[in-house]
């Protein structure tokens, strides 16, 4: 039960708020503050603090006007504190996170009474690596051997004049504090192609032995995240950071409360991070360009003891798999019955699927065979940049200087990224669906390649229930759910099975101050046009909406 103390400090803070504001509760907001606070306030917890009982899961579907943010926000912010855990918001998109950061805490700081720190959580995609912006200024002189041989995999160095500019004008900013390296806060829309020089992943950071470690913007950010009561972020970074097992970005699941607002995408997102893909011609050319570019590596470098040994294994295995690549594309291409259809996009990308996620035997043992040779592949780049590390910090002699070590580290962490990607599509295309859970989803797409044409292997989950499940509703200190529509034909039911919910997560549905219902005429009109068509669907609108309206 949720103590006398607690609930005098939300209804407090609600009070103030409401008086400060000169509004009015509104009944659903309020019973959603209730529904909230009962079940994250009643949490059991052992001797460390820890919960010790079952899953403390709630989900709310609110309608539009309810003032879900400041109903969650008023509920679970003091339950956190009192509770000595971090509260993690999580959203759907962009808006709502700024919304929350820039509107809603902090006029919940000013009329509340609630004293407490936020920060807002982004990935590291959206910070600028200050290691790649000085190569990029230097044109790569000290790095052109090296990085011009694997310019397929981002290392581009060359810079026009108004690149140049761009640069230039960002290393002055940095330098007069004028710009802390975050994408969103510079002055000017930034395009995709500038901005993939510019900033870096998990996989070529060099992290601590990088020079710029401390002036490093996304570091900097990560720190700040670390004092912090609340954070701010969107479910692909929550996902990301429970993908690495939880509290390797964000706070460690079981000190935390999680809220899941515009709560409905939750279950489609967990599939996007656990969804694999491959396109088999472009693979090919990779791995007989990697053999290329390794071989003349090593021809300007000859490199005694394991790291010699150890780039020397990757040339021939690297074709031996191609050769692999080049079967799986005829056999692809033999099996293929290719179909109209769209991406999620809109695109058209004609699709060959694999009825009940079930592929040729043939196809399979392939796979199986191609799943293995890029886990080995997948090994000796592990092996690579872990004896790189080693050298970075200079303790260890590897055979080339630690300078040296930290310019090749994003190069071949770049490589083991994609292998790594490789190996993880052929383990879940070739893996035995277990028979009491649903099938992967197998498919093919037929994709362009420049000229030609390029065949693209897919795996999916069908449904992330049984990841959400096992990796935040069961580990989370709590959790709520938030939306506007998370109920079908009046039930959780279809929610909780695609969620995973666990059986005993509490479910509420409170109504929204506004009646649509009984506001407005819902029609839906016969146009003759296509919404695919915009022109067409758009003249449809303007000629038919004057008569619709009447």
């Amino acid at each position: 039960m949720i103590s006398t103390e607690l609930k005098t400090t939300i209804q407090g803070a609600y009070s103030r708020f409401l008086e400060a504001k000169s509004l009015k509760p509104r009944y659903g907001q309020r019973l959603m503050i209730a529904e909230i606070a009962k079940v994250l306030g009643a949490i059991d917890t052992d001797d460390e603090g820890r919960r010790s009982g079952d899953p403390a899961i709630v989900a709310v579907e609110a309608g539009t006007g309810t003032g879900k943010t400041v109903a969650y926000s008023l509920a679970a912010i003091p339950t956190a504190k009192a509770a000595g855990k971090r509260l993690v918001i999580a959203t759907a998109t962009v808006a709502l996170q700024e919304q929350i950061v820039y509107k809603d805490l902090p006029d919940l700081i000013r009329n509340s009474g609630l004293n407490f720190s936020f920060a807002l959580a982004k990935g590291r995609g959206r910070y600028m690596c200050l290691s790649k912006l000085d190569m990029l200024l230097q044109e790569g002189h000290a790095q052109t051997a090296t990085a011009q041989m694997f310019e397929e995999e981002g290392f581009k160095i060359e810079v026009d004049e108004a690149s140049q500019k761009l640069f230039t004008s960002m290393i002055e900013k940095l330098a007069g504090n004028k710009w802390d390296g975050d994408r969103d806060s510079w002055s000017t829309a930034l395009e995709d192609a500038d901005w993939a020089r510019l900033t870096t992943d998990h996989s070529q950071c060099t992290n601590r032995h990088c020079p710029n470690f401390g002036q490093c913007a996304f570091y900097k950010a990560r720190e700040g995240m670390g004092k912090v009561d609340v954070i701010v972020t969107n479910h692909d970074m929550v996902l990301a950071d429970l993908a690495l097992g939880g509290g390797a970005v964000l706070p460690d699941p079981r000190d935390t409360i999680y809220v899941f607002d515009e709560g409905h995408h939750l279950p489609d997102k967990a599939i996007g991070h656990f969804a694999h893909y491959t396109r088999l011609r472009s693979t090919a050319d990779w791995l007989e360009t990697t053999a290329k570019n390794l071989t003349k590596l090593l021809a300007q470098h000859p490199l005694p003891g394991d790291l010699g040994k150890l780039i020397e294994q990757v040339p021939e295995l690297a074709r031996e798999i191609k050769t692999q690549q080049q079967f799986m594309f005829t056999a692809c291409e033999q099996v293929a019955d290719f179909k109209p259809g769209e991406d999620v996009e809109g695109r058209e990308r004609p699709r060959h699927r694999f009825v009940g996620g079930v592929i040729p035997e043939h196809m399979r043992e392939m796979g199986i065979e191609l799943k293995k040779s890029f886990a080995r592949l997948t090994d000796l780049f592990t092996r690579l940049t872990e004896l790189l590390k080693e050298g970075m910090d200079g303790e260890v002699n590897i055979g080339i200087a630690s300078n040296q070590a930290e310019e090749w580290y994003p190069l071949f962490g770049s490589l083991l990224s994609r292998s790594s990607g490789n190996w993880e599509l052929w383990t879940a295309f070739t893996v035995e669906d277990p028979e009491d859970n649903p099938p992967m989803a197998r498919w093919l797409t037929l994709a362009e390649s420049g000229s030609l044409f390029d065949i693209e292997v897919n795996a999916s989950p069908i449904l992330a229930a049984e990841m959400l499940r096992r990796n935040l509703w069961n580990v989370a200190y709590g959790a709520l759910v938030t939306s506007a529509t998370l109920t079908a034909l009046g039930t959780f039911d279809r929610f909780r099975m695609r969620a995973g919910l666990p059986k005993k997560a509490v479910t509420a549905v409170v109504p929204s101050p506004f009646h649509h219902a009984d506001a407005g005429v819902l029609r839906v009109p016969d146009l003759k046009a296509d919404p695919r068509d915009a022109p067409a669907h758009t003249a449809a609108i303007i000629r038919d909406l004057p008569q619709l309206v009447e």
